[in-house]
């Protein structure tokens, strides 16, 4: 219990003595009256806009006003008015109420009397009419009118555009249990001369567009940093070691019979062949890169290797220049899709019946989808997601890369997890909600064989079916980077801010409505998340630990995290920039 006290310690209110705990229960009690009456208004208006209009009955939105009310001729204008200020007094201040229900039916019965009264006011008759009997206080209305559709309509394109970025739980304020070597770093290389698309010549993805020997350099770089090593065939020996012993599977590093398994994301490689020019695809060179590391570094036999995305097909770029490469290992890596390809090495990623992933539906419901054999049969899984936008879950990062890792029985359709959305469903994910992430990342086969998560950042696009675009924030250039870590929470947390520090990438996206992150509390506090659900998707009794660590960065020029600033056991960014080729 602490007393307001002036700067020698003496009581500055001696005749009340007023902690700052009291005032705080008394503040919240107020402000939660004034939250109610607010409610309470807008619901009794709402009831009584209710009585004026039509609804769809499928869809619920208004689609008309009742004629069999009398009253309506004569009510209707001054409803409308009284709607349209309702909304300008509650929107103005705050524009993200505007998605209030009692906002919503305020604005179809303001909306539809302003173009009632801009339809009358435009026909020829009306018209004659007002330059015979205009009078100043018409006018005035007339002027009225105008000014209110303007302020409405500003307000509800800046609603539909608003983004609310700022941290539910502020910043540098870490959640979870860190993991990896160096607990919870994460490694952001960037060189802008990967990046060289002029968006006229050529694809970006080409060779001459994207510099394979500074991706390679880039990855190198971010391994050793990652790892603490002087050398990638080091970085690797730590990574594969520091997960056996993580995992119970004693002190060694990779052994020459195992095999691994990277899921890709290529949600935007539907069909063979068929390829928009412009959007975020997985980096042909960022998983040659990947892929050369690996077998010559790692001495991981290419025969061992699958690239997959079970739910899409996996590039023909990728396919290509992987099978470019006459060397033996490299011809006789594995690709896994939606379906069996007539050409060498590509499979059908078929579903393993004997390895269930159970959901908890937001309704109540559960649901039971099976990971692929690629998955179940592998040693060891690296998760190699895009940094980007969504338009439903807001990110698609290492969380939602599983997305299309889950068979329903009849194929990978992992539709009915869109109940997790963040918007686009009647009752959109928010902070205390549960999630789909945390079980696609904790299951065991997941979270118990993947080792490294990596975030392809060199060509960004805007959502996961948007155009690629360039970052205001580093002077209209592409952002030309990898994250790279071992803490799948940690990475995505760090993905998130980069996303949120470029309004390029927020801008025109409702999602950012400041429950994007809520997947990260859920999956950092797993063993006792803010939902209150028991996260356990083998079913198998055993309830899910941290999956790693989660925080926000300080500010975006400074990109400070705790074990930046020393100041908690969170994040650590370390950058690599300009690295070197030769």
């Amino acid at each position: 219990m602490r007393t307001l006290c002036d700067a020698d310690g003496t009581s500055a209110l001696p005749h009340f003595h007023i902690t700052i705990s009291e005032m705080e229960q008394h503040s919240e009690k107020i402000g939660g009256m004034m939250r109610f009456n607010h409610r309470f208004i807008g619901l009794k208006i709402g009831m009584a806009l209710e009585q004026f209009t039509v609804r769809c009955p499928k869809s619920g939105r208004i689609i008309g006003i009742r004629r069999d009310f009398h009253l309506n001729r004569f009510l209707f204008p001054l409803i409308g008015l009284l709607a349209v200020v309702w909304f300008l007094v509650r929107v103005i201040p705050k524009p993200s109420r505007a998605v209030y229900p009692c906002q919503r039916l305020a604005v179809g019965i303001g909306g539809g009397f302003l173009a009632y009264a801009a339809m009358g006011l435009a026909s020829f008759s009306l018209c004659r009419h007002i330059r015979r009997n205009l009078t100043t206080s018409m006018i005035v209305v007339c002027l009225a009118f105008g000014g209110i559709a303007i302020v409405v309509t500003d307000s509800l394109n800046a609603a539909s555009t608003t983004v609310v970025l700022t941290p539910s739980e502020g910043v540098n304020q870490p959640m979870g249990k860190a993991r990896g070597i160096h607990p919870g770093r994460v490694v952001w290389a960037q060189d802008f001369d990967a990046t060289s698309w002029d968006e006229k010549n050529g694809l970006w993805w080409d060779d001459d567009n994207t510099d394979q020997k500074v991706v390679n350099a880039m990855l190198s770089q971010s391994l050793q940093k990652l790892t603490g090593k002087s050398s990638d065939q080091d970085a690797w020996e730590a990574l594969f070691r520091n997960h056996n012993q993580t995992n119970g599977k004693g002190d060694r590093g990779y052994r020459p019979n195992e095999t691994i398994t990277i899921k890709l994301n290529c949600n935007t490689d539907g069909e063979p062949g068929k390829r928009g020019e412009k959007k975020g695809h997985a980096s042909t060179q960022v998983v040659y890169a990947l892929v050369t590391q690996l077998i010559e570094h790692a001495g991981v036999p290419g025969a061992n290797i699958t690239l997959t995305d079970p739910s899409r097909h996996v590039g023909e770029p990728i396919y290509d220049k992987i099978r470019s490469n006459p060397k033996t290992d490299y011809q006789q890596i594995v690709f896994a899709g939606k379906a069996a390809q007539d050409k060498p090495q590509y499979i059908y990623a078929e579903p393993d019946k004997d390895c269930p992933i159970h959901f908890d539906l937001p309704d109540g419901t559960k649901q039971t989808y099976y990971f692929p054999k690629v998955f179940s049969q592998a040693d060891y899984m690296i998760n190699a997601g895009q940094l980007r936008p969504h338009s439903i879950f807001g990110v698609t990062m290492i969380g939602k890369n599983h997305f299309g890792s889950v068979f329903d029985g009849n194929g990978y359709q992992p539709s009915i997890l869109h109940a997790f959305a963040v918007r686009g469903t009647d009752s959109p994910n928010q902070h205390g909600d549960s999630h789909c992430h945390p079980s696609l990342l904790g299951h065991q086969v997941t979270n118990g064989k993947t080792f490294l998560y990596l975030l392809d950042g060199l060509y960004t696009s805007h959502t996961q079916t948007g155009d690629i675009l360039r970052w205001s924030t580093m002077n209209d250039d592409w952002f030309s980077s990898l994250l790279l870590s071992q803490d799948p929470i940690a990475i995505d947390s760090v993905g998130y801010d980069f996303i949120c520090s470029e309004p390029n990438m927020v801008q025109n996206n409702p999602c950012f409505n400041g429950h994007v992150d809520s997947f990260l509390h859920e999956a950092a506090l797993a063993d006792h998340p803010p939902s209150g659900v028991i996260y356990d998707p083998e079913q198998d009794g055993v309830k899910m630990t941290s999956l790693g660590v989660h925080e926000h960065w300080n500010h975006p020029s400074k990109r400070q995290y705790s074990r930046n600033l020393g100041t908690g056991d969170g994040i650590e960014l370390v950058a690599v920039t300009a690295v070197a080729t030769e």
